[in-house]
Protein backbone atom coordinates (compact mmCIF):
# COMPACT_ATOMS: atom_id res chain seq x y z
CA UNK A 1 0.00 0.00 0.00
CA UNK A 2 2.79 2.43 0.93
CA UNK A 3 4.68 1.57 -2.26
CA UNK A 4 1.56 2.17 -4.37
CA UNK A 5 1.04 5.47 -2.59
CA UNK A 6 4.56 6.63 -3.44
CA UNK A 7 4.19 5.60 -7.08
CA UNK A 8 0.82 7.38 -7.34
CA UNK A 9 2.25 10.48 -5.66
CA UNK A 10 5.20 10.51 -8.07
CA UNK A 11 2.89 10.32 -11.10
CA UNK A 12 0.67 13.09 -9.73
CA UNK A 13 3.69 15.34 -9.12
CA UNK A 14 4.89 14.83 -12.71
CA UNK A 15 1.40 15.65 -13.99
CA UNK A 16 1.14 18.85 -11.90
CA UNK A 17 4.71 20.04 -12.40
CA UNK A 18 4.10 22.07 -15.61
CA UNK A 19 1.11 23.78 -13.98
CA UNK A 20 3.10 24.52 -10.83
CA UNK A 21 5.80 26.28 -12.85
CA UNK A 22 3.36 28.99 -13.98
CA UNK A 23 3.33 32.33 -12.08
CA UNK A 24 1.56 32.63 -8.73
CA UNK A 25 -0.75 35.29 -10.17
CA UNK A 26 -2.00 32.77 -12.75
CA UNK A 27 -2.83 30.25 -10.01
CA UNK A 28 -4.74 32.83 -8.02
CA UNK A 29 -6.71 34.00 -11.05
CA UNK A 30 -7.62 30.37 -11.84
CA UNK A 31 -8.57 29.83 -8.22
CA UNK A 32 -11.01 32.74 -8.26
CA UNK A 33 -12.61 31.65 -11.57
CA UNK A 34 -12.94 27.97 -10.65
CA UNK A 35 -14.12 28.96 -7.17
CA UNK A 36 -17.02 31.00 -8.59
CA UNK A 37 -18.02 28.01 -10.71
CA UNK A 38 -17.71 25.62 -7.76
CA UNK A 39 -19.82 27.82 -5.48
CA UNK A 40 -22.51 29.09 -7.84
CA UNK A 41 -22.90 26.37 -10.50
CA UNK A 42 -21.77 23.16 -8.80
CA UNK A 43 -22.89 24.49 -5.38
CA UNK A 44 -20.46 22.13 -3.62
CA UNK A 45 -21.59 21.95 0.03
CA UNK A 46 -23.14 25.40 -0.36
CA UNK A 47 -25.91 24.49 2.10
CA UNK A 48 -23.29 23.55 4.72
CA UNK A 49 -21.40 26.81 4.13
CA UNK A 50 -24.52 28.99 4.39
CA UNK A 51 -25.73 27.20 7.54
CA UNK A 52 -22.31 27.63 9.18
CA UNK A 53 -22.16 31.31 8.21
CA UNK A 54 -25.71 32.14 9.31
CA UNK A 55 -25.18 30.50 12.72
CA UNK A 56 -21.78 32.14 13.20
CA UNK A 57 -22.85 35.63 12.12
CA UNK A 58 -26.54 35.94 13.04
CA UNK A 59 -26.34 39.75 12.86
CA UNK A 60 -25.51 39.73 9.13
CA UNK A 61 -28.21 39.99 6.48
CA UNK A 62 -28.75 37.23 3.92
CA UNK A 63 -27.24 39.23 1.05
CA UNK A 64 -24.06 39.86 3.05
CA UNK A 65 -23.83 36.17 3.96
CA UNK A 66 -24.12 35.30 0.27
CA UNK A 67 -21.25 37.67 -0.55
CA UNK A 68 -19.10 36.07 2.16
CA UNK A 69 -20.05 32.62 0.84
CA UNK A 70 -19.07 33.54 -2.73
CA UNK A 71 -15.73 34.95 -1.61
CA UNK A 72 -15.11 31.83 0.48
CA UNK A 73 -15.37 29.62 -2.64
CA UNK A 74 -12.87 31.81 -4.47
CA UNK A 75 -10.53 31.42 -1.49
CA UNK A 76 -11.08 27.66 -1.24
CA UNK A 77 -9.86 26.87 -4.74
CA UNK A 78 -7.13 29.52 -4.52
CA UNK A 79 -5.71 27.67 -1.51
CA UNK A 80 -5.21 24.50 -3.54
CA UNK A 81 -3.92 26.35 -6.60
CA UNK A 82 -1.36 28.10 -4.36
CA UNK A 83 -0.41 24.70 -2.92
CA UNK A 84 0.33 23.39 -6.44
CA UNK A 85 2.50 26.46 -7.09
CA UNK A 86 4.21 26.00 -3.70
CA UNK A 87 5.03 22.34 -4.35
CA UNK A 88 6.86 23.25 -7.57
CA UNK A 89 8.73 26.26 -6.18
CA UNK A 90 12.46 26.50 -5.62
CA UNK A 91 13.74 28.18 -2.47
CA UNK A 92 14.75 31.22 -4.53
CA UNK A 93 11.33 31.50 -6.15
CA UNK A 94 9.59 31.17 -2.79
CA UNK A 95 11.82 33.80 -1.18
CA UNK A 96 11.13 36.25 -4.00
CA UNK A 97 7.37 35.75 -3.92
CA UNK A 98 6.78 37.10 -0.39
CA UNK A 99 3.70 34.84 -0.43
CA UNK A 100 3.65 35.15 3.36
CA UNK A 101 5.47 37.18 6.00
CA UNK A 102 6.04 36.36 9.66
CA UNK A 103 5.35 39.01 12.28
CA UNK A 104 5.74 39.03 16.06
CA UNK A 105 8.63 36.57 16.19
CA UNK A 106 10.21 38.03 19.33
CA UNK A 107 8.42 35.67 21.78
CA UNK A 108 9.25 32.60 19.66
CA UNK A 109 12.90 33.58 19.40
CA UNK A 110 13.05 34.30 23.13
CA UNK A 111 11.61 30.88 23.97
CA UNK A 112 14.19 29.34 21.66
CA UNK A 113 17.02 31.25 23.41
CA UNK A 114 15.72 29.82 26.69
CA UNK A 115 16.04 26.32 25.24
CA UNK A 116 12.28 25.70 25.12
CA UNK A 117 10.21 23.99 22.47
CA UNK A 118 7.06 25.85 21.45
CA UNK A 119 3.63 24.51 20.54
CA UNK A 120 1.86 26.68 17.97
CA UNK A 121 -1.89 26.38 17.41
CA UNK A 122 -2.87 27.31 13.87
CA UNK A 123 -6.24 26.85 12.11
CA UNK A 124 -7.97 26.49 8.74
CA UNK A 125 -7.47 30.20 8.11
CA UNK A 126 -5.26 31.50 5.30
CA UNK A 127 -3.43 28.67 3.52
CA UNK A 128 -2.48 25.84 5.86
CA UNK A 129 -0.86 23.94 2.96
CA UNK A 130 2.14 26.30 2.80
CA UNK A 131 3.19 26.47 6.45
CA UNK A 132 5.94 23.92 5.77
CA UNK A 133 7.91 26.80 4.25
CA UNK A 134 7.70 28.96 7.33
CA UNK A 135 11.45 29.66 7.62
CA UNK A 136 11.31 31.41 4.24
CA UNK A 137 8.71 33.91 5.42
CA UNK A 138 10.87 35.66 8.03
CA UNK A 139 11.79 38.78 6.06
CA UNK A 140 11.85 41.59 8.64
CA UNK A 141 13.50 39.52 11.40
CA UNK A 142 14.88 35.95 11.37
CA UNK A 143 13.25 32.94 12.98
CA UNK A 144 15.92 31.52 15.31
CA UNK A 145 14.70 27.93 15.15
CA UNK A 146 16.68 25.94 12.51
CA UNK A 147 14.77 24.50 9.58
CA UNK A 148 15.18 20.89 10.77
CA UNK A 149 13.57 21.79 14.10
CA UNK A 150 10.40 23.26 12.56
CA UNK A 151 7.71 20.57 12.74
CA UNK A 152 4.23 20.41 11.22
CA UNK A 153 1.77 18.01 12.83
CA UNK A 154 -0.68 16.49 10.34
CA UNK A 155 -3.49 13.94 10.18
CA UNK A 156 -2.85 10.98 7.92
CA UNK A 157 -5.03 10.86 4.79
CA UNK A 158 -7.14 7.80 4.04
CA UNK A 159 -5.67 7.71 0.50
CA UNK A 160 -2.06 6.47 0.54
CA UNK A 161 -1.35 8.38 -2.66
CA UNK A 162 -2.71 11.71 -1.34
CA UNK A 163 -0.97 11.20 1.98
CA UNK A 164 2.42 10.82 0.26
CA UNK A 165 1.71 13.65 -2.18
CA UNK A 166 0.68 16.14 0.52
CA UNK A 167 3.61 15.22 2.78
CA UNK A 168 6.07 15.87 -0.04
CA UNK A 169 4.25 18.99 -1.26
CA UNK A 170 4.19 20.57 2.20
CA UNK A 171 7.97 20.34 2.59
CA UNK A 172 8.79 21.61 -0.90
CA UNK A 173 10.65 24.55 0.64
CA UNK A 174 12.86 22.45 2.93
CA UNK A 175 16.49 22.52 1.77
CA UNK A 176 17.63 19.20 3.25
CA UNK A 177 14.65 16.93 2.59
CA UNK A 178 16.70 13.76 3.01
CA UNK A 179 17.29 14.37 6.73
CA UNK A 180 14.09 16.28 7.52
CA UNK A 181 11.71 14.49 9.89
CA UNK A 182 9.47 17.44 10.74
CA UNK A 183 6.24 16.11 9.23
CA UNK A 184 4.83 14.39 12.31
CA UNK A 185 1.58 12.40 12.21
CA UNK A 186 -0.86 13.18 15.03
CA UNK A 187 -0.68 9.68 16.49
CA UNK A 188 3.11 9.91 16.73
CA UNK A 189 3.50 13.45 18.05
CA UNK A 190 3.62 12.56 21.76
CA UNK A 191 6.33 9.96 21.21
CA UNK A 192 8.22 12.34 18.90
CA UNK A 193 8.03 15.26 21.38
CA UNK A 194 9.20 13.12 24.31
CA UNK A 195 12.04 11.67 22.22
CA UNK A 196 13.16 15.19 21.27
CA UNK A 197 12.44 16.85 24.62
CA UNK A 198 16.05 18.08 24.89
CA UNK A 199 15.90 19.81 21.50
CA UNK A 200 14.14 23.17 21.06
CA UNK A 201 11.57 22.58 18.35
CA UNK A 202 8.68 24.57 16.90
CA UNK A 203 5.55 22.40 16.56
CA UNK A 204 2.62 23.69 14.50
CA UNK A 205 -0.77 22.06 15.05
CA UNK A 206 -4.04 22.71 13.22
CA UNK A 207 -6.22 23.10 16.29
CA UNK A 208 -9.74 23.70 14.98
CA UNK A 209 -10.79 20.35 13.51
CA UNK A 210 -13.86 18.51 14.73
CA UNK A 211 -12.56 15.85 17.18
CA UNK A 212 -12.00 12.56 15.37
CA UNK A 213 -11.66 8.96 16.49
CA UNK A 214 -10.67 8.53 20.11
CA UNK A 215 -9.09 12.00 20.38
CA UNK A 216 -9.36 13.68 23.79
CA UNK A 217 -11.91 16.49 23.65
CA UNK A 218 -13.67 19.21 25.58
CA UNK A 219 -16.71 21.40 24.93
CA UNK A 220 -15.84 25.06 24.40
CA UNK A 221 -18.68 27.20 25.79
CA UNK A 222 -18.77 29.62 22.89
CA UNK A 223 -16.98 29.87 19.58
CA UNK A 224 -18.85 32.19 17.21
CA UNK A 225 -21.81 31.92 19.56
CA UNK A 226 -21.97 28.12 19.52
CA UNK A 227 -20.93 25.34 21.87
CA UNK A 228 -17.99 23.75 20.09
CA UNK A 229 -16.37 20.35 20.61
CA UNK A 230 -12.60 20.67 20.47
CA UNK A 231 -9.60 18.39 20.49
CA UNK A 232 -7.15 19.17 23.28
CA UNK A 233 -4.16 17.02 22.31
CA UNK A 234 -1.73 19.90 21.67
CA UNK A 235 -2.83 21.83 24.77
CA UNK A 236 -2.64 18.70 26.96
CA UNK A 237 0.85 17.84 25.73
CA UNK A 238 2.02 21.44 26.26
CA UNK A 239 0.62 21.24 29.82
CA UNK A 240 2.42 17.96 30.55
CA UNK A 241 5.73 19.27 29.23
CA UNK A 242 5.36 22.78 30.74
CA UNK A 243 5.91 24.36 27.33
CA UNK A 244 4.74 27.67 25.84
CA UNK A 245 1.55 27.65 23.76
CA UNK A 246 1.20 30.22 20.97
CA UNK A 247 -1.64 31.18 18.62
CA UNK A 248 -0.87 31.68 14.92
CA UNK A 249 -3.19 33.46 12.49
CA UNK A 250 -2.89 33.90 8.72
CA UNK A 251 -4.62 37.02 7.42
CA UNK A 252 -4.94 37.79 3.71
CA UNK A 253 -3.48 41.09 2.51
CA UNK A 254 -4.94 43.15 -0.33
CA UNK A 255 -2.32 41.78 -2.73
CA UNK A 256 -3.37 38.18 -1.94
CA UNK A 257 -0.27 37.40 0.15
CA UNK A 258 -0.44 36.52 3.84
CA UNK A 259 0.51 38.09 7.14
CA UNK A 260 1.29 35.44 9.76
CA UNK A 261 1.12 36.74 13.32
CA UNK A 262 1.86 35.14 16.68
CA UNK A 263 0.16 35.71 20.03
CA UNK A 264 1.32 33.98 23.22
CA UNK A 265 -1.50 32.08 24.91
CA UNK A 266 0.68 30.89 27.81
CA UNK A 267 4.40 31.12 28.63
CA UNK A 268 3.97 27.91 30.63
CA UNK A 269 0.92 25.86 29.66
CA UNK A 270 1.11 23.79 32.86
CA UNK A 271 -0.32 26.77 34.78
CA UNK A 272 -3.65 26.35 32.99
CA UNK A 273 -6.06 23.56 32.12
CA UNK A 274 -6.28 22.38 28.50
CA UNK A 275 -9.85 23.69 28.40
CA UNK A 276 -8.73 27.17 29.48
CA UNK A 277 -5.99 27.18 26.85
CA UNK A 278 -8.32 26.07 24.05
CA UNK A 279 -10.96 28.60 25.11
CA UNK A 280 -8.40 31.37 24.68
CA UNK A 281 -7.36 29.93 21.32
CA UNK A 282 -10.94 30.03 20.04
CA UNK A 283 -11.39 33.58 21.35
CA UNK A 284 -8.39 34.73 19.29
CA UNK A 285 -9.59 32.81 16.24
CA UNK A 286 -13.05 34.35 16.54
CA UNK A 287 -11.55 37.86 16.66
CA UNK A 288 -9.71 37.17 13.40
CA UNK A 289 -12.75 35.66 11.68
CA UNK A 290 -14.75 38.78 12.44
CA UNK A 291 -12.09 40.75 10.52
CA UNK A 292 -12.10 38.35 7.55
CA UNK A 293 -15.21 36.13 7.75
CA UNK A 294 -14.58 34.60 4.31
CA UNK A 295 -11.06 33.50 5.29
CA UNK A 296 -11.96 30.12 6.83
CA UNK A 297 -12.86 26.57 5.84
CA UNK A 298 -16.65 26.97 6.09
CA UNK A 299 -17.35 23.83 4.03
CA UNK A 300 -16.09 21.77 6.98
CA UNK A 301 -18.87 20.36 9.16
CA UNK A 302 -17.49 21.97 12.30
CA UNK A 303 -20.70 21.74 14.30
CA UNK A 304 -22.40 18.35 13.93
Amino acid sequence: MAKRGKIGSFILKIFLRPLGCLPLGFHRACGRCIGRFLGKTVAYRRDVVMINLSRSFPDKKYKELQQICNKFYERLVTIFMEAIWFGSSSNKRLDKSHIAELNGLEPLNEFYRQGKSVFVLSSHMGNWEIIGGIKHYAYSSPLSCPENDVCVVYKKQSSAMMNEFLKDNRIAAVKDKEHFDGMVETKSVMRYAVKNRNISKLYTFIGDQYPYGGAARVEIESFLGQRTPSMIGAASLACRMSLPLVYQNMLVREDGNYDINYTVIADDASKFTPEELMTRYYQLLEEDLKKQPWNYLWSHKRWK
